[in-house]
């Protein structure tokens, strides 16, 4: 149902994974996060994504490839002293899902002796239940209970002035390439 005949146009865009200025935006959120830490060069940066089942990625979904490629480039950008891991959360049911997950890479740095670990939620853009209760609440105690000292979490990228930029510069040049492709649909033709 279409009150008074109204058809909005809708536009989708579908990904930004490496968008330059959302990198930027991730890299600057990274480093004021890491800057709370007395030795920037001690801290295990753990990239933690949302899990998906195998079966998606082995169904041909890019996901895991696209967390993959953020990660190298928003660690290409920082040029961070400390160590990188990537592992996933939020794993539900009984099928096989990507792994490492948060549990077990928690509990192979603090095997290791890591002190001090910077949380990245690369696959959220927002703060919600998965980050601000599962890694800020969740495994911060998992991390405490297994020695690891220090343990904090780079809060999603939310309203920050750059990633709402980067957001409203996707929207515009698709709507505007979406005018140039089809210029009669965009006129309202």
């Amino acid at each position: 149902f279409q009150p008074n005949g109204w058809s909005p146009r809708v536009h989708t865009v579908t990904e930004f994974y490496e968008e330059a200025a959302y990198i930027d935006a991730l890299a600057a959120s990274i480093d004021e996060s890491l800057a709370q830490f007395d030795n920037p060069a001690e801290v295990d940066m753990v990239f933690s994504a949302h899990s998906v089942p195998v079966a998606v990625i082995d169904a041909g979904d890019p996901y895991q490839r696209q967390i993959e490629r953020t990660v190298d480039s928003v660690w290409r950008q920082g040029r961070w002293p400390g160590r990188r891991h990537l592992c996933y959360q939020s794993k539900v049911g009984a099928s096989k899902w990507l792994q490492p997950s948060m549990h077990a890479t928690l509990k192979r740095l603090a095997g290791e002796g890591s002190r001090r670990v910077l949380v990245i939620p690369i696959s959220f853009v927002s703060d919600h239940v998965e980050t601000l209760h599962e890694i800020d609440i969740e495994h911060r105690a998992q991390a405490m209970a297994l020695g690891i000292r220090e343990y904090r979490m780079s809060p999603g990228l939310n309203d920050a002035p750059r990633f709402i930029g980067v957001l409203g510069r996707l929207v515009r040049t698709h709507i505007i390439q979406s005018a140039i492709q089809s210029p009669v649909a965009a006129a309202g033709g």
